[in-house]
C-alpha cells in the first residue's frame, strides 16, 4: 500500500499534466517537519465560530470549506496546498471517484444546472482537504458528514472536533487517496460566469499565488515576520 507522501507526489505530477504546472503550486514535502495541529484545530475553530451557526452546515461544502482553511493556513504562516481526491473508510470509499472521473470533469469544464429558477453547479465528483507541507491532512468535512449518518447522533458535532487531522486519536478509519493538487479543479470545474462562489473563488485564486510567495520569501528572508492578507 502506497504511503500518503507517495501518492501526494503522484498527484502533483498528474495535475502538472493537466496545465503545464499552472494553479499547481510546486509544495514539497518535509518529512521532518513540525505542526502543532491541535493549534491549528483550536484556530480553524475559533474562525469558523466566528460565521457558522455550528457543524451541521459543513457535509457537502468541501470545496467552499478548504477555501477558508486556506485563509486560516495563512494567517498561521502554514505553507499548504489544496488536494482533490476520495477517502477509503472503513465501510469503502466516500465519492467513489476516481483520478480518471476528475479528470473528465476537468475535460468538461464548468457544468450547471437549473434548479428552482437559479443556476446552480452541478455536484463535483471529487472531494477537498488541505495537505500541509509536513505531509499532514486537515480536513474540515469529513468528520461531520460522518457524524450525520449516525442514528445516535442526537447533537452536531462541536466545531473542535468536527476538523479531521492526522493522528487526531479517537477517528475511524479515515485513509485520504490524493489524485489532484492546486486550484486547477476549482477552476477548471468549479468556477462559472454565473456560479454564485465565482468571486470567491477567483480572488482566492489570486491571494494563494500571492501569499505562498511571502511565506516563501519569510522563509528566505526570516527577518519579514509580518504577513498582510
Amino acid at each position: 500500500m502506497k504511503s500518503y507522501i507517495e501518492m501526494f507526489a503522484e498527484a502533483i505530477a498528474l495535475t502538472n499534466t493537466i496545465n503545464q504546472g499552472m494553479s499547481n503550486y510546486p509544495l514539497q514535502i518535509i518529512t521532518d517537519a513540525s505542526v502543532n495541529l491541535k493549534m491549528v484545530v483550536a484556530a480553524i475553530a475559533k474562525d469558523f465560530s466566528e460565521f457558522m451557526p455550528g457543524s451541521e452546515i459543513l457535509p457537502g461544502r468541501c470545496f467552499w470549506v478548504v477555501r477558508e482553511l486556506s485563509y486560516v493556513l495563512f494567517d498561521l504562516g502554514i505553507r499548504h496546498t489544496v488536494t482533490i481526491g476520495d477517502i477509503e473508510l472503513a465501510e469503502g470509499m466516500y465519492t467513489g471517484a476516481t483520478a480518471a472521473d476528475l479528470l473528465d470533469e476537468i475535460s468538461e469544464g464548468y457544468q450547471y444546472e437549473i434548479r428552482d429558477g437559479a443556476i446552480h453547479g452541478k455536484p463535483a465528483k471529487g472531494h477537498a482537504w488541505i495537505t500541509l507541507e509536513s505531509g499532514d491532512v486537515i480536513d474540515g468535512t469529513i468528520l461531520a458528514s460522518q457524524h450525520r449518518k449516525l442514528r445516535s447522533a442526537a447533537e452536531p458535532l462541536p466545531l473542535n472536533e468536527a476538523i479531521f487531522y492526522t493522528g487526531k486519536p479517537g477517528t475511524p478509519m479515515i485513509r485520504h487517496i490524493p489524485m489532484l493538487t492546486g486550484l486547477i479543479y476549482h477552476q477548471k470545474v468549479l468556477i462559472g460566469e454565473h456560479d454564485g462562489f465565482l468571486a470567491e473563488y477567483c480572488q482566492w485564486s489570486e491571494d494563494y499565488g500571492r501569499l505562498m510567495s511571502r511565506l516563501d520569501l519569510m522563509r528566505a528572508v526570516p527577518f519579514l515576520t509580518t504577513q498582510k492578507r
